[in-house]
């Protein structure tokens, strides 16, 4: 396990060393407006005393990524009320649900929403603003974010502080992160997505400069470049998916980004292929590869890639046992979490993943994993898992073998079941190199898989559709 936090110091505590020792030092950074961190600190704290006069409830953050969300985060932490991250891409009737879910009375945005139940407020205005004081909430919880429900209502992750700060500890003392000393650091992520609360407060918490990327479109790619190249940017927090996207750009390579020193994976399974372009292109980058849920704060363990593990039969790891933030243990081939990283439940009943053992939080993950060597691997999703043809088969399963074949970019695999569940079809999509045919891709599969395995359909597409968190979005192509 990694050292423990020296008592009394928090994430607050860890901002504010910053605004001391870095006071005129670019804080935050995003489509070409910036904060130090002496204004950032100085205007949080003003409308954090604002917040702390009216109630306990948590506070609806409803925007992107621009400076008054960042100043709204802090504030909401200085005040001890709770901040709940909602993008803008998201749909009326879910931001109704969240809104049921938390309770919320206060939804700081600059955009005009009606209808919604709760007051509607500009940061800029908050003194206007009047609320009922509450005790509906403690404030020992920091964020809650949002994640699919089975159900079709999302699920609601509160955060505590501890968890939290357990978190930031943790990803501080990782080697090479630990290293930088006014690094640039690249989010990639939105505030609602729990990928960026690593980019988000490694940056802030240790006084280097955060560099916010907005993604609405292709044309952001090109942005994307250019914000890697006029900011140096040197470590760059993001999917793997990202990276793949970013490597179909011959010209992103070391001799045009020599400032690119350190990727941090995590959200997604770092492919062996990924990592071999990517040392094609930046020799001596390294690769940390990270895992975690959102209801473990984001990340729980990590491990820096080296050469070696290419050549194992395994996947590539996730973790070491040596630096774990919390707890894990494989009970039944399934990955369970327990200690000081853990949420402790959903805010709506019926999810039954979290328990509580021995006084501990214990989420069953439901993905499955193996300890080998004193490092973890993940195999993929257990609810992946399907029967077809009388077969229990493994979907990531066949998606491995189709990416380590010669001339696939990308790929991604689905099954549609019919109405009593029973599984239909297996559909592969691919992104296929110049040269390359689904017929031979077909043909090198039928080599490595046995004929159950196989899917029943090769698609060939453009480029992966991605869903807003920079992961593939699989209802989209459940609609191809």
């Amino acid at each position: 396990m990694f050292k423990v936090a020296i008592q009394g110091v928090n994430m607050i505590s860890l901002i504010y060393q910053s605004v001391c020792r870095y006071p005129e030092r670019i804080a935050y950074k995003t489509e070409g407006q910036s904060i130090s961190y002496r204004e950032l600190w100085s205007r949080a704290e003003h409308y954090a005393k604002l917040l702390k006069k009216q109630g306990q409830s948590p506070v609806i953050i409803y925007g992107q990524k621009e400076i008054w969300v960042v100043i709204s985060i802090l504030a909401c932490l200085l005040a001890d009320r709770t901040y709940v991250p909602i993008d803008l891409n998201t749909p009326r009737l879910r931001l109704g649900q969240i809104l049921k879910q938390t309770a919320a009375t206060l939804i700081l945005t600059e955009q005009s929403i009606d209808g919604v139940g709760a007051s509607i407020c500009k940061l800029e205005d908050l003194k206007q603003y009047e609320d009922a004081p509450t005790q509906l909430w403690k404030n020992e919880i920091a964020y809650i974010m949002f994640t699919s429900g089975t159900t079709g209502t999302p699920k609601g992750v509160p955060i505590s502080r501890t968890n939290l700060h357990n978190f930031i500890i943790w990803i501080s003392q990782l080697s090479p992160l630990s290293e930088y000393d006014g690094a640039k650091v690249l989010n990639q992520a939105s505030f609602s997505f729990d990928l960026s609360v690593a980019d988000f407060y490694y940056a802030l918490c240790n006084g280097h400069t955060l560099y916010a990327w907005i993604n609405d479109g292709v044309a952001d790619y090109i942005r994307l470049f250019e914000l890697f190249q006029q900011e140096q940017i040197q470590v760059a927090v993001m999917t793997p998916t990202l990276a793949d996207l970013c490597l179909l750009n011959s010209g992103w390579r070391t001799e045009n980004y020599p400032a690119l020193s350190c990727i941090y994976f995590c959200g997604e399974r770092l492919q062996k292929k990924t990592v071999q372009k990517l040392w094609q292109a930046f020799p001596d980058l390294k690769i940390i590869n990270a895992y975690g849920p959102t209801e473990a704060t984001s990340a729980v363990s990590a491990v820096l890639i080296d050469p070696e593990m290419l050549l194992a039969q395994e996947e590539l790891p996730v973790g070491l046992q040596e630096h774990l933030a919390t707890d894990v243990e494989i009970i039944d081939g399934e990955i369970i979490l327990k200690g000081a990283s853990v949420f402790a439940g959903y805010l709506q009943a019926g999810y039954s993943r979290h328990y509580l053992e021995n006084g501990q939080n214990c989420f069953y993950t439901g993905d499955l994993g193996f300890w080998k060597n004193g490092r973890l691997y993940c195999r993929g999703r257990k609810d992946r898992q399907i029967k077809w043809k009388g077969y229990r088969i493994e979907l990531d399963d066949i998606e491995c073998n189709i990416r380590q074949l010669e001339g696939v970019k990308e790929c991604a695999v689905i099954s549609s079941a019919s109405t009593g569940g029973v599984v239909k079809t297996v559909k592969a999509f691919v992104v296929l190199e110049a040269g390359y045919s689904v017929d031979q891709i077909r043909r090198e599969l039928s080599k490595r898989l046995p004929d159950y395995m196989l899917p029943k359909s090769l698609q060939p597409i453009l480029a992966m559709p991605l869903n807003q968190n920079g992961k593939i979005n699989r209802k989209e192509l459940a609609g191809l």
